[in-house]
């Protein structure tokens, strides 16, 4: 059993990491956990974040220390666990992202489409610099990425040879625990095989207590709409004519002129909604820390990133009823921090897990080749993840994942290489953008607009 006595979280000024933090901590004993150590481009808001941590931390009773370095040599030296939630370029290059792609008819969001394509290729040289310096200090380390496009990101780091890293998302499982609480169902009696991308993938099994039930879920599909928000967005029909349980950001996909024509009606972007949400967070739990009322800060964390999470895709797909996440859920419900810590327990070899991960197929797949990473159903444990084979794919999804996947190759060599050709055959592949003068207009405008970030085009 490997012990964990330092973990780092590059980004540690994000709204999650107090998540991550509180699950951190109520493992710390367990995981004989010593040290977190935060860091981000914006220290001050890394600072907020461990004062919350440490709230936590003396509620709890972990004796765990949380601090906040600025100095990246010291905060990967000897580090058992590196989390990265990275965004390069801020809220604001979100917002550029969306604004400028709805200028060419096309949807912005920052995880798929020409929104993922310009967020990708400012980050992944980040992200190699980040895991390069870890190598160096920490050859052993994990690294566990969350940073978005997370698939994407995790491609490049394979193709540039780092074995020791996995993807983390945690919307299979969230869809998972959803279709559960639907059921009436504990999760631990509940097998789903999973195969796709990030944010491009499918539930192909639901098994039951070993019982094969999505034919019958499938047969039940207007009961099965209404009671799992995320499947509502598709309707009975589509989910019907699948055969399969899409994840919901396969709604820009699949419910493409819909989503564009909803994000042209509204005042706000998605990234400029998330702004407001963690621009008020940030100062309300400042302000209830300056007054030295660490339970306040706590409750204002809690309110405001249980809106923000309730609020999620909401936007985009027109519906108005909520996840159900409350103030006084935020902390139980270990969607995003449940998944980093059941890895982090699996990998320091505590317990093996079966989870939903972005890794390299390993010839599981049939849709993809054995060094090209997808979201899969995966063994973990003290050794790695282990993708399990998949079952196939019907023709259309199988299609859809292939399609994505070149686009996603072309676009890590166009990240690498500052290859502008190279994203403009990534844009063609990819089916949310498709047209080349479109693409070509659109590509130079966002690189215009990033060019701070983007010195590899230049």
């Amino acid at each position: 059993m490997r012990t964990v006595e330092k973990v780092s979280v590059i980004g540690g000024g994000g709204v999650r990491v107090p998540l991550l933090l509180h699950g951190l901590l109520r493992r710390s004993q367990q995981l004989s956990l010593e040290e977190i150590v935060l860091t981000d481009t914006v220290p001050e808001r890394a600072r907020l974040m461990a004062a919350l941590g440490e709230a936590m931390r003396d509620h709890l009773g972990s004796r765990t220390r949380i601090r906040v370095s600025e100095d990246l040599d010291e905060v990967f030296e000897g580090v058992a666990f590196a989390f990265s939630a990275v965004r390069t370029g801020g809220a604001a290059a979100r917002i550029q992202d969306e604004r400028i792609a709805l200028r060419y008819g096309l949807i912005g969001q920052e995880t798929t489409g020409i929104g993922g394509m310009s967020m990708a290729l400012r980050t992944i040289p980040v992200v190699l610099s980040l895991i390069e310096r870890m190598q160096r200090r920490a050859p052993n380390a994990w690294f566990l990425n969350f940073t978005n496009p997370s698939g994407l990101i995790v491609e490049a780091l394979h193709e540039e040879g780092y074995e020791h890293v996995v993807g983390l998302c945690d919307a299979p499982s969230g869809l998972k625990s959803d279709l559960c609480r639907y059921l009436g169902i504990d999760e631990d009696k509940v097998a789903i095989a999973y195969q796709g991308l990030n944010h491009l993938g499918f539930i192909q099994s639901v098994r039951i207590e070993g019982v094969e039930t999505l034919p019958a879920l499938l047969e039940g599909a207007e009961d099965l709409c209404a009671g799992v928000r995320t499947l509502g967005f598709f309707g009975p029909e589509l989910i019907r004519g699948l055969g399969l349980l899409p994840n919901e950001y396969l709604y820009y996909f699949y419910r493409r002129q819909a989503a564009y024509e909803r994000e042209l009606q509204l005042d706000e972007t998605r990234g400029e909604m998330v702004l407001g949400w963690n621009e008020r967070l940030y100062r309300e739990v400042g302000e209830a820390l300056q007054r030295g009322d660490a339970q306040d800060a706590l409750a204002c964390y809690r309110a405001i990133l249980a809106a923000r999470r309730n609020s999620y895709m909401s936007e985009v797909t027109a519906t108005q009823h909520d996840r159900g996440i409350t103030a006084d859920t935020i902390f139980t419900e270990e969607g995003y921090e449940g998944l980093a810590l059941r890895v982090m327990t699996a990998l320091s070899g505590q317990g093996d897990q079966e989870l939903h991960l972005n890794v390299p197929s390993r010839g599981t797949s049939e849709v993809l080749m054995a060094d090209e990473v997808g979201e899969l159903t995966c063994d973990v444990d003290e050794h790695g993840a282990h993708p399990r084979p998949t079952l196939p794919l019907p023709f259309g999804p199988r299609g859809l994942v292939r399609q994505v996947k070149d686009y996603e190759r072309l676009t890590v060599r166009a990240a690498l290489h500052g290859d502008r050709e190279a994203a403009l055959q990534a844009a063609m592949a990819h089916p949310l953008i498709g047209d080349r003068a479109v693409a070509a207009a659109c590509l130079d405008h966002l690189l215009a607009a990033h060019r701070e970030h983007l010195p590899q085009f230049s």
